[in-house]
């Protein structure tokens, strides 16, 4: 199933954040303001909570697998 533009956008956002890219200013303001991802003390941009569950749910309907190495950490702990 492909993703729409909206999905798309919305993943590559947090995928940028994630690998800690510039987030573009309007991506950034309508992520931020659907508490997906925040900026922290230092500047840099970090996913939230909801923003980690939006990307693992995106990833999976685009087919990818893509986590955290602390994600990868707790799903062995399991």
């Amino acid at each position: 199933m492909a993703l729409s533009k909206r999905q798309s956008s919305r993943l590559a956002t947090l995928l940028a954040a994630m690998a800690g890219e510039e987030v573009p200013e309007p991506y950034f303001s309508l992520a931020a303001s659907e508490g997906l991802i925040s900026r922290l003390y230092s500047g840099s941009v970090s996913l939230t909570p909801k923003g980690l569950d939006e990307k693992n749910r995106l990833c999976t309907l685009a087919g990818l697998n893509i986590k955290y190495i602390s994600e990868l950490r707790r799903s062995r702990e399991k």
